[in-house]
């Protein structure tokens, strides 16, 4: 959850920042969208959109463009990894994955953008630790710092499916209207 945590700031902090809004409510807000479970209910879907304090519908789409094209396509990457994960685990050896490359290139070009590709370094340095990891079933450090965590194929499917409902629940939320 941390990874999450940093990106979601790092995608969204020179935005909220320009609207004075209260990053660390904004972060709850969001973890709770992303952690939550079945579908985003009205209550959840007004409280995400009441921290950011937007009325126009333009300012509205604005913000919904600039979620979907870094902080939900850093998601998309992520679940590629853990797909690519899954088969350097089935394997053993490190496959050449193009869709996680192919999503890499495009966050890379996003992010270009605004000057802050340096911002994808940790999460390519996790990405490349965790397919070695699987591919030898070994252990990484986890991205909270706690330690380390052994690599099993159900923690990588486990992870994927995370991921999976989490993009579901962010494109509920990444909508104009309810």
């Amino acid at each position: 959850m941390k990874i999450f945590q940093i990106l979601f700031l790092i995608f969204l902090s020179a935005n909220a920042a320009a609207q004075d809004i209260n990053t660390s409510a904004l972060n709850s807000v969001v973890q709770q969208i992303v952690t939550g479970s079945g579908p985003v209910s009205r209550e959840e879907y007004n409280k995400f959109w009441q921290q950011f304090g937007l009325t126009k519908a333009e300012d509205k789409a604005q913000l919904i463009d600039v979620m979907k094209q870094r902080f939900v396509l850093a998601q998309e990457y992520q679940r590629e990894v853990w797909l690519c994960a899954e088969q350097a685990w089935n394997s053993h050896t490190v496959p050449r994955c193009e869709r996680v490359e192919n999503k890499l290139n495009l966050l890379r070009a996003e992010m270009k953008k605004s000057d802050s590709e340096f911002a994808l370094t940790p999460m390519t340095d996790y990405s490349d630790k965790l397919l070695n990891a699987a591919a030898k079933r070994t252990s990484i450090q986890n991205p909270n710092g706690d330690g380390e965590v052994q690599v099993t194929l159900e923690m990588i499917k486990s992870t994927r499916d995370g991921l999976d409902k989490m993009l579901v629940r962010l494109s509920q939320v990444l909508r104009p209207n309810y």
